[in-house]
């Protein structure tokens, strides 16, 4: 209560100072380190004090690699590494009841995987305690006894456990039955493909039922591709995502999507690539994607459709506009279209400002390859969005218009960033009924 801990970067995001402050002044009484980075440094979780000390806490950071349990001390200059892993820590979860060990979700040797480990304090030594293949996420108990464990996976629902983390013995609380077992679906595989730069690239291909492989079928790619996020992992594939399982069992489709380089949880070098050129990289693994679909026996390489949201419309317009030719049908929702007109916390941050990176701008910039459109393009936003200001869309509208180029628009009246609520359905209907009607 005496004092509070400020994370601050600069406006460049490359410099971090960790600060201590005093409560009752306000005075800052000093600095406790600092990070620096040529790409950015990112402070994205809180200092964890450890529950029998009142000046040893926890810090998470990515300054090796991945992102690594650092411990220091406000009273002296003290700093540890507690671990060294080459997979990165996703979360700090709490402490069990002797203090002694911290306990992390992360995601092991598989980034597709979310695991929860016990660490010793002292040595950094850790224990996997969640065996069970998938995406866990736990809950400690007040007492430090006790997780609760929820988990899925491709193939399992959800299963909750409590487990002791004294003697691991496990009691199974909820086990969800598959509520989509009595339909006829198709199969969903992982695929790992390498890019030319060796580096492995995550997958998932989505069958149509009745698969036949003397048939061809159509593709619709699925993309997001930014910081932050992963679409490629061992998780049920329900709820929001169900429509893919409907394209490939009613529509007789292949859904294919993939992690490329500037997604999430696969280390800081994964991640950073996108430096000063969003959309290079991620654009050149994805074709990556598209060369390996082309070559299997059964796609239709002349009907392949792409659709992303936000970053992945972004990268839709992209890939339909720099890569004419690829795709016959592209929809585009709530796409970044020049980068600065996004906001400067998250745009600088990968982007520097624009003054110093005008290369890297205007070469992202999606209005700069209107002209290329060889197809069908459908772009749909949010009329308040706050996330993606109504200037990305009307600008790139405005400059289709200007060349005389046809292309396809709407907008939800009275919806942000995203389109939520009993809306979502007309939304999915949107996208979905221009792919099938489009991609021929």
């Amino acid at each position: 209560e005496n004092y509070i801990f400020l994370a601050e970067v600069n406006r460049d995001q490359n410099h971090m100072w960790f600060n201590m402050y005093d409560t009752n002044t306000g005075k800052k009484i000093k600095t406790l380190f600092e990070e620096k980075n040529d790409k950015w440094v990112e402070p994205e979780h809180a200092a964890v004090f450890l529950p029998r000390s009142n000046s040893e806490f926890l810090w998470m950071s990515e300054r090796d690699g991945f992102m690594n349990l650092y411990k220091y001390d406000i009273f002296n200059s003290n700093e540890k590494q507690l671990t060294k892993f080459n997979w990165v820590i996703k979360s700090i979860i709490g402490f069990d009841e002797s203090g002694k060990h911290v306990i992390v979700l992360g995601t092991g040797n598989d980034g597709r995987e979310t695991k929860a480990y016990k660490i010793n304090l002292k040595n950094g030594k850790f224990e996997l305690i969640t065996n069970e293949p998938g995406s866990h996420f736990v809950q400690i108990s007040p007492n430090g006894n006790y997780i609760i464990d929820s988990y899925s996976s491709l193939e399992v629902p959800r299963i909750v456990k409590r487990k002791s983390l004294i003697s691991g013995k496990e009691v199974l609380i909820y086990s969800s039955e598959n509520p989509i077992e009595s339909y006829q679906l198709g199969t969903t595989e992982f695929v790992t493909l390498k890019n030319k730069e060796g580096t492995d690239l995550y997958g998932r291909i989505i069958k149509p039922a009745n698969f036949d492989e003397q048939k061809k079928y159509p593709v619709l790619v699925y993309v997001y591709g930014g910081p932050h996020a992963q679409m490629v992992t061992n998780s049920w594939l329900g709820g929001s995502n169900l429509w893919m399982q409907w394209m490939a069992a009613e529509q007789d489709y292949i859904i294919f999507t993939l992690d490329n380089r500037g997604s999430a949880h696969r280390g800081f070098e994964f991640e950073s690539v996108i430096h000063r050129q969003v959309g290079e990289a991620e654009m050149k693994d994805q074709l990556i994607g598209v060369d390996y679909l082309k070559s299997l026996p059964f796609v239709d390489g002349n009907r392949m459709a792409i659709h992303g949201w936000s970053y992945g419309g972004f990268m839709t317009n992209s890939l339909m506009l720099r890569h004419p030719g690829i795709f016959t049908t592209a929809v585009a929702g709530g796409p970044v279209t020049d980068w600065k007109y996004y906001e400067i916390m998250y745009g600088e941050r990968y982007m520097d400002r624009w003054q110093d990176n005008e290369e890297g701008f205007e070469k992202s910039k999606i209005h700069n390859y209107v002209k290329n459109l060889d197809g069908k393009l459908l772009e749909i936003t949010g009329s308040i969005d706050p996330v993606v200001v109504p200037q990305h869309s009307m600008s790139l509208i405005q400059e289709f218009v200007k060349n005389k180029i046809q292309v396809d628009f709407f907008n939800y009246p009275m919806h942000p960033h995203n389109v939520r609520g009993a809306d979502r359905v007309h939304l999915m209907k949107k996208v979905l009924n221009y792919i099938i009607n489009n991609n021929q």
